[in-house]
């Protein structure tokens, strides 16, 4: 596509997005937000869109990578004329992410028929202002167990990224670029989105609702499509653990052909990978969610607390409460 062609798609005036910096956010998935409207930009030969950076505090925000990047305004010192707001998070302090302040103030955002957007962990913060209540939305898979504890109202996809009326959300990473060619391609021309996706050499391909997580179940299908669906149903059933017979009987194999295929292809057994599996999500909610160690014993699907922390013991040679202590110093 040439510039010429991309004037075509130009807009009478630039649409207004104001991208919010939360500390701790997530440089690639802020890259992957920004770059694409520079770029349409450019394509264009105009501003199409105009980029405010915002902070809360006024303060320089650091990325979760250590970098900081200077914000334009507050959001005391730019509240209002937004057409799109986007909420950048990644490893953020949890106090911050209830701050009265805050919410207000993206609630009044959306009152005034502001799309509001969020990638990576940025969905929770969302969510804390009641703006994803009855829809769709996505989170980081990470933060799925917590998410849906926190806010049943939200209707979690675990797709890469949502569209939903006037709220778009991505998982974070490169999710952000599809999500950010899907609202281009809303407010302008497909010809338009395919130059700009042909600039970072990535196809715009991907739809909302894809899933996440797809390279471990791609390298099992590889191996055994058996196998994979095995993955996939205990990935999908981490409160509520299915047995081994349920689990065989459902993809057709007997249980000894299925614990074959763990131990050639996982060299462990079933019980060992679920058990694994349920305790890594387990340590992901002790380290970044404000969740009960009760809560959490229950989200990984264990019968009881203390069955919990002897079996996180024996596995990380650590207590969740120690780790707990940890993660909040």
């Amino acid at each position: 596509m040439s510039q010429s062609e991309a004037q075509k798609v130009s807009q009478s005036e630039a649409q207004k997005v104001g991208l919010l910096l939360v500390p701790g956010f997530s440089m690639i998935g802020f890259s992957a937000t920004v770059e694409p409207m520079h770029v349409a930009n450019r394509l264009a030969g105009s501003q199409l869109y105009d980029i405010s950076l915002l902070s809360v505090d006024g303060q320089v925000p650091g990325s979760s990578s250590g970098f900081s990047i200077p914000a334009d305004y507050s959001i005391a010192e730019r509240p209002t004329g937004y057409d799109l707001i986007i909420v950048c998070a990644g490893f953020f302090d949890r106090k911050m992410a209830n701050s009265t302040r805050l919410l207000d103030w993206l609630r009044k955002q959306a009152s005034r028929g502001c799309t509001m957007g969020a990638i990576s962990t940025g969905p929770e913060i969302l969510a804390n202002a009641g703006l994803l209540d009855d829809c769709r939305c996505t989170i980081h898979w990470e933060n799925e167990e917590s998410f849906r504890e926190n806010h049943p109202k939200a209707i979690l996809t675990g797709g890469i990224y949502e569209m939903s009326r006037k709220r778009i959300t991505a998982a974070g990473g490169i999710a952000a670029l599809d999500m950010m060619l899907g609202w281009i391609a809303r407010t302008n021309d497909e010809y338009l989105v395919t130059a700009i996706a042909e600039q970072f050499i990535h196809s715009p391909s991907r739809t909302p609702g894809e899933m996440q997580r797809k390279a471990e179940l791609q390298l099992a299908q590889r191996r055994s499509p058996k196998l994979a669906k095995a993955i996939e149903l205990m990935m999908a059933n981490v409160e509520n653990p299915l047995s081994s017979k349920q689990i065989s009987n459902h993809i057709g194999l007997s249980r000894r052909q299925l614990e074959r295929l763990f131990t050639k292809h996982r060299r462990k057994t079933l019980h060992r990978y679920y058990l694994e599996l349920r305790l890594n999500r387990a340590r992901y909610l002790v380290f970044h969610t404000g969740m009960s160690l009760l809560q959490i014993s229950i989200a990984a699907g264990f019968s009881s607390q203390s069955h919990f922390s002897r079996r996180y013991k024996d596995y990380f040679a650590s207590t969740p409460s120690k780790d707990r202590r940890v993660g909040t110093v």
